[in-house]
Order: C-alpha cells, then sequence, then structure tokens
C-alpha cells in the first residue's frame, strides 16, 4: 500500500470539541479525521454544498466519498493552548446579535500526516499527489478556523505493508514501535517510550519527565509537556449527513522530532489491530 507524507503548520490552530458551547469551547490537540478529509477535499476542490437528495430525504455529500481514507497523526510541537475572546455576529444589519465566545487557541501548531487512499479512490489519489507536489490546492487551506490559515508540504511517497495483529501473534506486537497517534479501540495497555542517541527511557522514566504536565505562564499560554500519553475517547473519524459523526478511542503524544517517541509493549483486548509497517522499524497505526 501506498501511503502518502506530509507537514501542516500554521501560526494558530482550533479543532472544537462537539460537547464545548460559547461559554467557553475547548479544542482537540490534534485534528479530527474530519477535519483531515476536509482538507483533503479543500485541495481536490469538493464544494462542501455539493449534495445530492436520497429518497429518505438525507443528503449524501460528495466529500463523503473520501470518508474511506485513512490517516495518522504525528503532532511536532510542544503543545501550547491560550484562551482567547471572539466576537460572534448574527442577525441582520438593523438587529445584531453580538456575542462573546472564549476559545481555546493551540499556538503554533505542526503536524506530520500519513494518508492512505482506498483502491478505490486511485485517481482521487493521483490528482491529491500531483497537487500537494506541486503546492496547489482549489480552496483555502486552515488550520480548524478560517482565521488561521494552513501551510502544507509534500514530504514523500512510502511503500508501505500492512499487517494484522492478534492475540494468536502478540508476542510479535510487543516488540514493534507504533509512531504517532494510535487506534485504542483494541488495545489494553501500552508502555510509552523516549528514544535518544541509542538509549530508550520507559514509561515510569517518562512519567518524571512530564511530572510537570501542565503549567501555565504570565502570558495566560497553557504548556502541556511532551512525551506524555493523551486519549481522546470520543475521535470524529467520519461523517455523513452533513451532521451524523461517527467516533472512535485514540491516544496520540508530542514530539518534536520524528522518531523520537513511540508506542510499545501493545496488549491488546480481544480482537485484532491492523498497522502499517513504513520501514525503518517504524509501524502507523491508521483510522
Amino acid at each position: 500500500m501506498k501511503i502518502i507524507e506530509v507537514d501542516i503548520w500554521s501560526s494558530f490552530g482550533c479543532f472544537s470539541k462537539h460537547f464545548s458551547n460559547t461559554g467557553g469551547v475547548l479544542t482537540h490537540l490534534i485534528p479530527p479525521k474530519t477535519s483531515i478529509i476536509g482538507i483533503i477535499g479543500a485541495i481536490l476542490g469538493y464544494d462542501v454544498n455539493d449534495y445530492e437528495d436520497n429518497d429518505d430525504g438525507t443528503k449524501t455529500y460528495k466529500i463523503e466519498s473520501l470518508n474511506n481514507i485513512k490517516v495518522s497523526i504525528y503532532p511536532l510541537f510542544e503543545f501550547k493552548t491560550k484562551r482567547v475572546i471572539f466576537n460572534l455576529v448574527s442577525g441582520t444589519n438593523l438587529d445584531l446579535d453580538i456575542k462573546n465566545i472564549n476559545q481555546d487557541v493551540l499556538i503554533s501548531p505542526r503536524y506530520k500526516l500519513f494518508i492512505s487512499f482506498p483502491s478505490e479512490l486511485d485517481e482521487v489519489e493521483e490528482l491529491f499527489l500531483n497537487r500537494v507536489k506541486n503546492n496547489k490546492t482549489i480552496y483555502n487551506l486552515y488550520m480548524g478556523r478560517n482565521e488561521f490559515p494552513l501551510n502544507l508540504e509534500f514530504v514523500r511517497e512510502i511503500n508501505a505493508e500492512k499487517h494484522i495483529f492478534s492475540n494468536d501473534n502478540s508476542d510479535e506486537l510487543k516488540s514493534i514501535k507504533v509512531y504517532g497517534s494510535l487506534n485504542r479501540s483494541s488495545i489494553k495497555s501500552l508502555n510509552l517510550s523516549y528514544e535518544d542517541n541509542d538509549s530508550k527511557v520507559d514509561s515510569d522514566a517518562l512519567s518524571l519527565i512530564s511530572s510537570l504536565l501542565i503549567s501555565n505562564s504570565a502570558d495566560g499560554v497553557r504548556h502541556l509537556k511532551s512525551f506524555h500519553e493523551f486519549t481522546i475517547k470520543d475521535y470524529p473519524i467520519k461523517r455523513e449527513n452533513f451532521t451524523d459523526f461517527s467516533y472512535s478511542p485514540v491516544s496520540f503524544y508530542s514530539s518534536k522530532k520524528f522518531g523520537e517517541c513511540f508506542f510499545s509493549n501493545l496488549q491488546l483486548k480481544d480482537g485484532e489491530i491492523e498497522l502499517v509497517n513504513i520501514g525503518d522499524d517504524k509501524w502507523l497505526s491508521l483510522i
């Protein structure tokens, strides 16, 4: 299978959590898969209002044809957020309703994305690949909000191998290094390890490194330390009929350099997990 590796970054970003409201809009620390699908659709030129009406009264949007694309996300910055105030304006010119929205904003977000198109989208994949290689897009790209322009850079194409692991080959799974985000649906336990100059640090030592997980500076910036496992129980992975979302649990961490930190010693619940080998003893969990 082919994996397309790209880097995205911006000065600011915000990926609103679905349960937050105008009193305090929280942000995911990584872009939801649904947002990444939106970025891919903007590059391809898919109009958000391009849909067909179904007999049951629902709509099928063109961008939903991209839902089977799989992704993995590797954050490349130390997580920092700051609460800011936005003005939300609604109504007519004669009767404007203005609300102040408190919103958490990511500071200098940067991510490495690994993208895999299904075989039925081979032609779409070639168009996407051509455009990212030539830094072309049909619609503007942004990091969650249109106030935050997004930069994108093509890194490489990877010929990868897909493997299925279950409890029958769990010993092999324990020695594997998984980088970036991890689909937690079938994972019972794991270790997060840091590797530098051929020395490996396990989860116990990492807990000391991350002992000051959250700190607040004088300017109100909230720092969340690197080398700590973060988990989203309801990570948005699919959006259908414009308002219907599907979710899955995902774990991830922050590291400024690809290859410094990884998940290891994976132990499964009942079931199986699909992992992708991209070479150099590196594995990905696509979702």
